[in-house]
């Protein structure tokens, strides 16, 4: 009876919020909105290939997102005032599969907008295919809203149609930065880095966002590695990150990645002090099952359940995605699910279908941090339409489950770091002989494909 009433309250406290937020005060015909009918949101995601399970929760997500907009006021989870029971308009997803390739995607696009007439899109979980698609989107004047890659260029190219949801890599940087100053103990400054990345768009990206931070901080990168997507060895990369001997690696993870770096580690017997991974946050779980690496890798991360548990929306849709799909949330579902709920809101708030009205109303979205699923404190864009709500979380893998470690206001644990060995040194010292101590100099690059 308690968890009945919980719901209810819930459910109004969420319809009031969101009919005040698109200006409705009762049914959308008497308010003179011109959206009725089945509305369409084109997903795009990679339903075959090596992301395919993510293209999977990303479509899930986006369902379960339409099917709560559906339910309308009288559901436990309500949407905008438009949407759902005793409304005018109702939801559907149409989700076309880019098999994670940029051309599949353009034509995805194009079949989407001129076939399925749909209102905006998101996805597209791909950076190249991300990248293609919304040109293609804004060529063709239809909103675009991406919530799962976080490529600058994506936001740097001056799009009138594209609105990024999720963090950029910027935040991930500062979140980065913040991490390390904070675990700092007796004012002893631990900030060489290492930079392992795919040669990749979103590792490119990394890397120049590292750059950057060397050169406006006191971060010290002291290597710059590349690795090739899908290579099963990375021993060499492995052997030139160990010369330079860095206090924290920050590893770029493509699929497949992370179980290759940890079995180049074990192979070498080398366990750096810590590592966090960005990008495929999945890498994590096979890099921290590495006998040595216990305590010492973190992942960076959009949405975090653990955090979920804090807020009662991310709970009662976490709770209902368990129950559709038989497993938990992920991130590629909690962003696919915002980003359908943030164009679901402009098309509300629009009251119309016509693109520009709702390209409009997604410019003026100012969402408050409790009326999300996301660990962040809203959702408002910027002039380059990134949201600049948007955070990052830092989760640590201690004996096979990991903990919040960041920021410290959502943290269920401390950050532990540097790990040490047994006789107290930090871990890794030592490791460093012969021409080692030269890669590891100042902000010199030890990359064996260096670029140019």
């Amino acid at each position: 009876m308690a968890i009945v009433s919980r719901s209810r309250v819930l459910s109004v406290a969420i319809a009031s919020v969101l009919l005040l937020a698109t200006g409705c005060s009762g049914d959308s015909n008497s308010n003179g909105t011109g959206v009725s009918g089945v509305v369409k949101i084109g997903l795009l995601a990679p339903l075959g290939g090596a992301n395919a399970e993510a293209g999977r929760d990303a479509q899930r997500g986006a369902d379960l997102a339409a099917s709560v907009v559906n339910a309308g006021a009288d559901a436990d989870l309500a949407s905008t005032g438009i949407w759902g029971a005793g409304r005018a308009a109702s939801l559907s997803i149409v989700t076309m599969d880019t098999e994670s390739d940029r051309q599949r995607a353009v034509d995805a696009t194009d079949r989407l907008v001129a076939e399925e007439h749909v209102a905006g899109m998101v996805g597209a979980f791909d950076a190249e295919a991300t990248l293609d698609a919304s040109q293609r989107a804004e060529r063709l004047g239809t909103p675009f809203v991406s919530g799962d890659v976080p490529l600058s260029a994506l936001t740097e190219r001056g799009l009138s149609w594209f609105f990024r949801s999720g963090p950029d890599v910027r935040s991930f940087g500062g979140a980065f930065l913040s991490l390390l100053r904070g675990a700092e103990r007796d004012g002893v400054a631990r900030r060489r880095v290492a930079v392992l990345y795919g040669d990749r768009p979103e590792g490119h990206d990394l890397q120049a966002m590292l750059q950057e931070l060397a050169e406006e901080t006191d971060v010290e990168l002291v290597a710059q590695v590349r690795y090739a997507p899908s290579d099963p060895d990375l021993t060499d990369e492995v052997g030139m990150i160990r010369a330079a001997a860095p206090d924290m690696v920050l590893f770029g993870a493509l699929p497949g990645a992370g179980r290759a770096l940890g079995d180049a580690l074990g192979g070498l017997g080398y366990a750096p002090p810590g590592i966090v991974v960005y990008g495929a946050a999945a890498e994590a779980v096979p890099l921290a099952a590495v006998p040595g690496l216990d305590g010492r890798v973190s992942r960076q991360v959009g949405w975090s359940s653990l955090v979920a548990q804090a807020n009662p929306l991310a709970t009662e849709v976490s709770t209902r995605y368990q129950s559709a799909y038989g497993g938990p949330m992920t991130e590629a579902a909690a962003a696919a699910y915002t980003a359908v709920m943030v164009l679901a809101r402009a098309i509300g708030a629009a009251g119309g279908l016509e693109p520009e009205r709702i390209r409009s109303a997604l410019v003026a979205t100012n969402v408050p941090g409790a009326e999300t699923v996301m660990p962040w404190e809203g959702v408002r864009f910027d002039v380059t339409h990134q949201n600049a709500l948007a955070a990052t979380v830092v989760e640590q893998a201690t004996g096979g489950r990991f903990a919040v470690v960041y920021p410290r206001e959502l943290a269920t644990a401390a950050f532990s770091w540097p790990a040490t060995d047994p006789g107290g040194r930090p871990a890794g010292a030592g490791a460093t002989t012969g021409s080692g101590g030269g890669a590891g100099t100042g902000s010199g690059r030890a990359d064996a494909r260096s670029e140019g």
